[in-house]
């Protein structure tokens, strides 16, 4: 039975659409489980399993999950990443609020990620750069990738899936991702921010820098020209 149990904040929210309807997902670091939860009460996902590596976050999780009355809906797992889920019980894999080298280290402990039919949502609190570059050279391509504000913060949720190919990263690529495409409000906000960022860095690092400031800042320009309310 569908039904609306809860509104989810922007920023899990946009990892919600993300998922691809008829999928089965997992939720790393699933807190509260208010992702999972909210996925299969609206029948979005025919079941979903929540992981967190503490028992007290997984507790509350139960507690939200029985709220609901999705105990036959949502799995809870005690789980270092996704060291207690299996290939075959998912599709799509969700890790978020974690800082982008946390993620990446989770998705290196999983090599049965490395697979074209999985997707994976990916929302780095911090240090995205690094996460985006783990994914170019490890064979993964971001698909999609959009900007959303939450409690006055700014947060990048990627959708990547493995293809094989190794990628040698840009600084724009590294910094902006698939951010120059955005259709979000925040994108030319946020892309002049990492301009301010790579023009800083340049001064240490060459030219690549302040080429890839100057993309941005372009960027920023012609998102804004589609984007009227934000000049």
């Amino acid at each position: 039975m569908k039904e609306h149990p809860f509104l989810l904040d922007n920023r899990l929210n946009q990892c919600a659409c993300f998922i691809r309807p008829g999928s089965r997902m997992v939720d790393v670091g699933t807190d509260h489980a208010y992702l999972p939860v909210w996925l299969t009460r609206r029948g979005i996902c025919p079941h979903a399993i929540g992981v967190d590596i503490r028992p007290q976050p997984l507790s509350r999780a139960r507690e939200t999950v029985e709220k609901y009355r999705a105990e036959d809906l949502v799995d809870l797992r005690l789980s270092d990443g996704l060291d207690q889920v299996s290939a075959h019980e998912v599709d799509d894999i969700v890790v978020a609020g974690m800082g982008g080298e946390v993620i990446a280290g989770i998705l290196e402990a999983a090599p049965w990620l490395r697979d074209k039919e999985k997707r994976l949502i990916l929302q780095p609190m911090s240090r995205a750069e690094c996460l985006r570059e783990y994914l170019f050279q490890h064979g993964f391509e971001l698909e999609k990738e959009e900007i959303v504000m939450n409690n006055r913060r700014l947060y990048t949720v990627m959708q990547a899936f493995f293809t094989g190919r190794v990628v040698n990263a840009t600084p724009l690529s590294l910094w902006a991702g698939r951010l120059t495409q955005s259709r979000s409000p925040y994108a030319p906000a946020f892309l002049r921010r990492q301009a301010r960022h790579l023009r800083n860095c340049a001064q240490g690092q060459g030219e690549g820098y302040l080429t890839a400031a100057l993309q941005l800042e372009a960027a920023a320009d012609a998102l804004s020209a589609h984007l009227p309310a934000l000049r």
